[in-house]
């Protein structure tokens, strides 16, 4: 195993990016990747986003939110749970390119719930009302700079209240504890082969600093947190509470 150059993101395709395996296959390694999201606990740091984005909502309150690249669909589900404790109204939707993810999502989600989820390329996403709220984890990592710089723009312009990044900090700890656990764990074989490559892949804040300042979201809020979790948002502070 040779020690990674991680002076800047890495470019090699991850496999559940590119490989093609039977929708069981793939329902195993999402299963395996929410083990993942619980242990390195992605669920906290979007709870605070939409904490603090909705301070001052009124009870009965409609929550329009897409979650991008959804997976398995547990980030939209605890999205739901939070919402309705709250007294909001969610419609939620999850947007994915890859259709064995809905068929997974739409398997482990109670149907009452109502989470729509679409096989669609995130870009021609077009719904009648726009969402409060577009939020994504460990996607972003997944695109070409110019392809994050496209999102970027694009969630800007399309959430009327704000949007949230969910993604990973590339460092070198980071990158040789999941290799580490991936092994243990005995994870499928695509988590342990995408899941330090993820690493490599992912931002340092300075990448964010430069792609927000060409995506034109200098003002768009950095944030750290445990373990190794870089992640990015903007609250459009004019927008107001529904009423």
């Amino acid at each position: 195993m040779a020690w990674p150059d991680f002076s800047a993101r890495a470019d090699e395709p991850e496999w559940m990016d590119t490989l093609e395996v039977s929708a069981e296959d793939f329902a195993a390694c999402l299963a395996d990747l929410e083990q993942v999201n619980i242990l390195t606990r992605a669920w906290p740091p979007t709870r605070r986003f939409l904490e603090r984005a909705t301070v001052g909502w009124p009870p009965g309150s409609e929550l329009r939110l897409v979650d991008v690249g959804f997976g398995q669909g547990e980030m939209l589900r605890r999205i739901h749970r939070w919402a309705t404790t709250r007294g909001f109204v969610p419609k939620l939707t999850g947007v994915d390119l890859n259709p064995h993810c809905k068929a997974a999502a739409e398997a482990a989600t109670p149907s009452a719930m109502g989470i729509d989820y679409r096989v669609e390329n995130i870009f021609d996403h077009t719904p009648e009302t726009p969402p409060h709220f577009v939020t994504s984890a460990l996607f972003t990592h997944h695109l070409t700079d110019a392809e994050l710089l496209r999102f970027l723009r694009w969630q800007t312009g399309f959430a009327s209240h704000g949007w949230f990044v969910n993604d990973l900090h590339r460092h070198g700890f980071a990158w040789g504890s999941f290799w580490l656990l991936s092994r243990v764990m005995r994870w499928h074989r695509f988590v342990q082969h995408d899941g330090p490559l993820s690493v490599r892949r992912a931002f340092v804040r300075a990448d964010w600093r430069a792609i927000l300042a060409q995506a034109g979201a200098a003002n768009a809020k950095l944030s750290w947190h445990i373990p190794f979790r870089l992640c990015v948002s903007q609250v459009k502070a004019a927008a107001p509470a529904p009423a």
